[in-house]
């Protein structure tokens, strides 16, 4: 018995042991590696509440012809609905997350188009709900908010839905819909196939004899790494001859998806496809509009900063591959953990609750460091109301990842906020909100770094990514939008539209915000489907300008206050807006937080901020014998 008790004492010490060390281990991988177990422990657990999901379907016919009874049975839907889309999306963020760091896996494609089945019969038992809401006159509702505070929180949902209450459709015209959902995004389908998994970049051969296949990966390393200007002209045509050589089957395409949006716009009432864009979120047209004009309008500073570079690289002509290459020969690499240190430095000016959620976010388990075989390349926060936030990241010590770093952890902090003050409804912030706060961080990121450089080429190669971020996230964005809302203004106007039609209206706004310094081949100008999101984001990438905007001139308000007090005021704004999530209109939001975009200033602060960085590149890149 005493040996038997011995025995067992050593096996229960080796377990102990055995634990230890794997508990361990898991610390270690968890701290580059995303810990999935926070959102489902196992695929059972996940099945177990795709069962639960799809059995509560028929439950939304329970409440048809019941929404007019009282507050308590209204309660009680708007309840079940959250709920409902609650748990829907937990599931399918599971599924993404997995797929999206073993993409080889067949089975999260499986899963996915479960889902999506599951989401058409959603559709399909819930076509009734917005015709049969349209008939509870708003006084009733008005009237239950003021009696039941559960209710209450619903105040924004219902005010926007009766706000358009002219474009809902009925419930047969819905239903219809849902059952041609899965034809009408073929053109949406057979796009993302053409660009992907058909796509065939052309091979070319570089100056040193080197031959590489022109994909969009290597065509990024060589227009930033190679210093012969023919080899980056060489590369960036063939990428273009890329998309050219399909340039009818992708125009098609995209008059396919147009003319179906168009077709739902007008169904609903609306004047444009725009318009209907805008009016979820409430936004005036003056918005998008202002942006264009100012952005068209205001790019001298931009002519300058090309000539700048055409001078500093000692080039007789400047092409648009040109744009990438170093003005200086600093490099300098950034391993995870310095990265991670500096932006937590540059981002501790933003008091206690901020800081104390960064610091969780880089514990470990939250953020997806490194590449792998099959992990989605690029970046993103995704949000988790229930759980956390996960960053994917595929870390290459560059300079332009700590900048990515700093912008998906503004993403992360900025949904933890929401989730913390917000209910599940208003957890998520429209995307004009959204970016201000991934954009601000940028802002905070730079400002700290040129602050505490004291090497005159990182301050150029510095002053240069504060200007490229305002080319790319401000001008070029302004250009895309300025393309798709002529594109979209000729579909409904039923002007003809054609691959060369399109193409010269690219080249022709290009070289407006180009001041047709930068020459381009002519195959570029129908290389413009290489932006996926004129295909799956119709009418988005103005956001990204706007939301630049508004970042800017909330850090210029900050970083300019008169006194320590003042900056104090502004930036508790900012961290409100943080926390209000999709409580309000964003427009009104970032009214309150001290930014008014039914104004052109937001915009015309961003060009006399890019004039001041390119003045200072100019007394810089002298002050260093470059020009």
């Amino acid at each position: 018995m005493k040996k038997l008790s011995i025995l067992l004492l050593a096996i229960f010490a080796l377990n102990i042991f055995s634990f230890a060390q794997e508990e361990a281990k898991d610390k270690d991988y968890y701290k580059y590696n995303w810990k999935l177990t926070d959102v489902y422990t196992n695929w059972d657990a996940w099945q177990k509440d795709l069962d639960l999901v799809k059995s509560q379907i028929p439950q939304y016919l329970e409440f048809k012809g019941r929404l007019n009874e009282s507050a308590e049975t209204m309660l009680e839907f708007q309840k079940f609905g959250s709920d409902f889309s609650r748990l829907y999306i937990k599931l399918y963020i599971y599924v993404l997350l997995n797929q999206d760091i073993d993409g080889k896996n067949p089975m999260y494609v499986t899963k996915i188009q479960e889902l999506q089945t599951v989401g058409i019969e959603r559709s399909r038992n819930t076509a009734w709900i917005q015709p049969e809401l349209a008939i509870v006159p708003k006084e009733t509702v008005d009237q239950w908010i003021k009696e039941n505070k559960e209710l209450a929180v619903f105040g924004h949902d219902f005010d926007s839905f009766y706000r358009q209450l002219e474009h809902i459709l009925d419930e047969e015209t819905q239903k219809v819909l849902t059952y041609y959902s899965k034809a009408l995004s073929a053109s949406g389908n057979a796009y993302g196939s053409l660009s992907k998994a058909d796509m065939e970049f052309h091979k070319v051969t570089l100056s040193t004899g080197e031959e590489i296949v022109v994909s969009p990966a290597n065509a990024s390393r060589i227009y930033a790494t190679n210093k012969v200007q023919g080899d980056r002209k060489t590369v960036e045509e063939a990428k273009a001859e890329a998309y050219s050589k399909n340039k009818n089957t992708y125009t098609d395409l995209w008059i396919g998806i147009a003319q179906n949006l168009w077709a739902g716009a007008q169904l609903q009432g609306y004047e444009s496809y725009l318009e209907s864009v805008l009016e979820s979120n409430n936004i005036p047209k003056g918005v998008y509009m202002n942006l264009i004009e100012v952005a068209s309008n205001n790019t001298s500073s931009l002519l300058k900063y090309r000539q700048l570079r055409k001078k500093a690289l000692g080039l007789e002509k400047y092409y648009g591959s040109d744009e990438a290459i170093a003005l200086v020969d600093y490099e300098k690499s950034y391993e995870w953990q310095e990265a991670v240190d500096i932006v937590l430095e540059c981002l501790k000016p933003m008091g206690n609750e901020y800081n104390g959620l960064l610091n969780e976010s880089v514990q470990g388990g939250w953020i997806d460091v490194y590449e792998k075989p099959g992990k989605q390349s690029g970046a993103y926060n995704m949000p988790m109301y229930d759980v956390h936030p996960y960053i994917l990241m595929n870390w290459d010590k560059t300079q332009d990842n700590v900048y990515t770093l700093a912008h998906e952890l503004g993403h992360a902090i900025h949904g933890m906020l929401s989730s913390k003050y917000q209910p599940y409804t208003y957890g998520r912030s429209a995307t004009m909100v959204a970016e201000v706060a991934s954009t601000f961080n940028e802002n905070m990121l730079l400002d700290y770094m040129i602050k505490n450089t004291k090497d005159p080429n990182e301050k150029i190669a510095l002053l240069v990514q504060a200007i490229d971020n305002i080319s790319g996230t401000f001008y070029r964005q302004a250009q895309y939008a300025e393309f798709e809302y002529s594109l979209y203004s000729k579909i409904e106007n039923d002007e003809p539209l054609n691959a060369d039609i399109m193409a010269n209206l690219y080249a022709e706004i290009e070289k407006k915000y180009n001041s047709g310094m930068m020459e381009r081949s002519e195959a570029y100008n129908y290389s413009w489907p290489r932006v996926f999101h004129f295909f799956t984001h119709n009418y988005y990438v103005y956001n990204y300008a706007v939301s630049f905007s508004c970042s800017s001139s909330l850090f210029n308000q900050i970083s300019q206050a008169e006194s320590p007090e003042a900056a104090q005021k502004v930036q508790e704004k900012y961290l409100d807006l943080l926390k209000s999530g999709g409580s309000d209109y964003p427009v009104e939001l970032l009214k309150k937080a001290g930014v008014d975009l039914t104004t052109k200033e937001p915009y015309l602060a961003v060009v006399k901020r890019l004039e001041e960085l390119v003045d200072q590149l100019d007394v810089a890149l002298k002050e260093a014998g470059k020009i």
